[in-house]
């Protein structure tokens, strides 16, 4: 058998692409040659997570001074992320307060004993140049913030980057980070994917942080392609409120995924305003209610497809969920104590617009209606050119034709769509419906069941996974 070191080096990327970090580490200290190639794959994708222990400001004061003694180490980096719970960013500071007399603002780095002096007074430095005037004053508040200088300044090293990540405890933590991004577009040229916030709740993080100064800036970056994030109303959208500058029109941004997501529609219209050249958006909406909640609208579809029009000539991939935010009613509380959801009333009919639009994956309800005594008739909402389509069974079980015969009545007018596809959508290759909630005696499930769907080359296959169900068919095209 050949030795791994003794393999064509064309073959490496191969091999190390399917190498987890601990197996990168072991592989670089038992084959010495191979340590040259292997070095960049350390450093592709670099993520820290802040947890009940002092280990994280520590391992960040390691890498600074890493890069700081090799910086031709940089160039290998392409993403970046920081992740964990609010307290465990602003707690678990490794080292002592350190009541030296400095002759410099050091922005949190008192103390630091992983870095020398002089490293410490050079990075010092550095954040001149990062922040604006009025914080160079203000030095009480930048002590035992150790973290946060840490992170920034091995961040802003990252000419090269890519990617980056910021999860909801760091955004509430730092100081610095709204500073960094309005200075992207010259710290990051490369920048291509943005990432604010935890797409699931962490249960370490009792609310989900988002300002308008972090969000405004990556709007104005020529270089991102991808921007996803949370955010959540209350809100004074106004694109110039802090700066003075027009709202953005950016040509680049092709993908926007709002996760976790209570904006409404005239805010999401304000947004997608602003990417003229969109081709994918995931809206996850949630909203809160429970028997002390308001019975306002949950979805104005008319707002929605007023919005949606915004990119109606761009768009090729649509994604919409509708879900209970954190501290509602479950929905067992909500059908138990016999609570009433207000109405989602109108269908989504701005996507017969999209005539780019391939890919649609939206609630039923958005198609078929919210009562018993409405359906609007699949192909009068979707376009002709549709490949893929997914169904979802989001609030379903909450409106009236949820239970009886009513149920089949709604389930059989997709079965007639994808029975005359050859007509309505002669390029639909996949259909799925993706059941999350509903159980094997619930009308739904049967209906979905009871599902006929023929043709030649027609395939049905089923993939379960934890609380769902997905019913899928692929057509030969």
């Amino acid at each position: 058998m050949a030795r791994f070191s003794d393999l064509p080096l064309d073959l490496l990327p191969y091999i190390l692409d399917y190498l987890s970090k601990k197996e990168y580490n072991s592989l670089v200290r038992v084959c010495k040659p191979l340590h040259k190639e292997a070095i960049p794959y350390l450093y592709h994708d670099i993520a820290f997570r802040a947890g009940k222990s002092r280990s994280c400001a520590r391992k960040l004061a390691y890498l600074l001074r890493t890069l700081l003694e090799r910086p031709e180490l940089i160039s290998h980096v392409k993403a970046f992320r920081l992740f964990g719970p609010h307290p465990c960013w602003t707690k678990y500071n490794p080292w002592q307060q350190d009541d030296e007399t400095w002759s410099v603002n050091l922005w949190g780095l008192e103390g630091c004993t992983t870095l020398s002096k002089a490293q410490i007074i050079l990075s010092s430095n550095h954040f001149y140049q990062l922040v604006d005037e009025e914080m160079h004053k203000s030095l009480a508040q930048f002590r035992g913030r150790s973290k946060d200088a840490l992170a920034i300044l091995v961040l802003t090293r990252f000419a090269e980057l890519m990617t980056l990540e910021l999860g909801d405890g760091f955004l509430m933590y730092s100081l610095f980070i709204p500073q960094i991004l309005k200075r992207a577009a010259h710290l990051f040229p490369k920048l291509q994917h943005v990432i604010l916030g935890d797409r699931t709740p962490d249960p370490g993080n009792a609310v989900s942080y988002m300002d308008l100064g972090l969000i405004r800036p990556i709007f104005y970056l020529s270089s991102v392609q991808t921007f996803e994030w949370t955010m959540t109303e209350p809100w004074q959208f106004r694109w110039n409120q802090a700066s003075g500058s027009p709202a953005p029109r950016n040509e680049c941004l092709t993908k926007l995924h709002l996760f976790r997501s209570n904006i409404r529609e005239n805010t999401l219209g304000k947004l997608l305003a602003a990417t003229p050249n969109l081709r994918c958006l995931h809206y996850e909406y949630e909203c809160l209610f429970n028997r002390f909640g308001p019975g306002a609208l949950l979805l104005d579809i008319s707002g929605l497809n007023n919005a949606l029009s915004r990119v109606r000539s761009t768009l090729e991939e649509c994604t919409i969920s509708l879900g209970l935010a954190s501290g509602s009613a479950s929905s067992k509380e909500i059908l138990q104590q016999g609570l009433q959801l207000p109405p989602i009333q109108g269908t989504l009919t701005v996507l017969k617009e999209m005539k780019k639009l391939t890919k649609v994956e939206v609630p039923m309800i958005l198609i078929l209606g919210w009562f018993s005594d409405f359906a609007a008739r699949l192909e009068e909402v979707l376009p002709t050119g549709i490949e893929e389509l997914m169904l979802r069974d989001d609030f379903v079980n909450f409106c009236p034709w949820a239970v009886g015969l009513n149920c089949n009545k709604k389930i059989r007018l997709v079965g007639e769509f994808i029975e005359a596809r050859s007509v309505h959508a002669p390029r639909l290759n996949t259909f799925k419906i993706r059941l999350r909630r509903s159980r094997k005696e619930d009308w739904l499930f049967v209906a979905v069941e009871d599902l006929m769907v023929t043709g030649k080359g027609t395939v049905r296959y089923t993939f379960h996974e934890a609380g769902m169900m997905d019913s899928c068919w692929h057509f030969d095209v």
